[in-house]
């Protein structure tokens, strides 16, 4: 098999590091030798999937493969670092090297970093030009003018790292919580929590429903 090889015995350790042949699965999304890749296990499986990069859902689907040690470390291991390139592809298959490895203090200094940095960001201060989307979901209807959108206060940015379906939400005009689900894209999360904590009003710009989807576009109140 040359540089390929598959997995065999019951042997989980890490570090892993192999290139693993994949089932090809048709799909409209390119991949190339050389790119990274999204991997994904099926929940209580062996099954492990691999998403383009920049797809949504199961759209992305470009391979698949039965594999107990990928899947065991994807669900069992915890601080797992996972890093993978494309080294061959034909019409059937995908190969792909695949470097798994536990790093506590790594993980952990990488993760500080990474919340530091967004305490930074929204800290520092926003002056936006243009409007912006947020989108709720609710099977209750919502009105125009029933609503106003609430956010978490300044000092408790660091509370709320990584729980930004959290940090906004709707009230009704008495300030009691709406039946609203925050599915606001990530984007749009920084630039409501940027100009709130600058000094901000915000106002809504436009409001669309589409079934229980809610598009409420925002701006600052000039």
């Amino acid at each position: 098999m040359g540089i390929l090889s598959s997995i065999f015995g019951n042997s989980k350790k890490l570090p892993f590091k192999k290139t693993v042949r994949f089932e090809r699965v048709k799909s409209d999304f390119e991949i190339n030798v050389g790119d990274e890749i999204n991997i994904w296990n099926k929940p209580n499986t062996k099954q492990v999937n691999l998403y383009a990069k920049g797809s949504v859902g199961g759209n992305g689907l470009v391979g698949t493969k039965i594999d107990s040690t990928i899947s065991y470390h994807l669900d069992k291991t915890e601080n797992l670092f996972v890093e993978n390139k494309i080294v061959g592809i034909t019409n059937n298959s995908i190969d792909l090297f695949v470097n798994m490895y536990a790093d506590k203090k790594a993980v952990q200094q990488i993760e500080q970093n990474y919340k530091t940095e967004w305490i930074e960001k929204l800290n520092k201060k926003y002056n936006p030009k243009s409007s912006w989307e947020l989108r709720f979901f609710s099977e209750n209807k919502i009105g125009k003018n029933d609503f106003q959108i609430q956010t978490i206060d300044k000092s408790q940015i660091e509370e709320f790292y990584q729980k930004d379906e959290q940090t906004i939400w709707l009230t009704d005009k008495n300030g009691n919580k709406l039946p609203a689900e925050n599915r606001i894209r990530s984007g749009g999360t920084e630039k409501t929590l940027r100009a709130v904590f600058t000094g901000h009003e915000l106002e809504v710009v436009d409001f669309k429903k589409e079934n229980y989807w809610y598009y409420i576009e925002i701006g600052i109140k000039k």
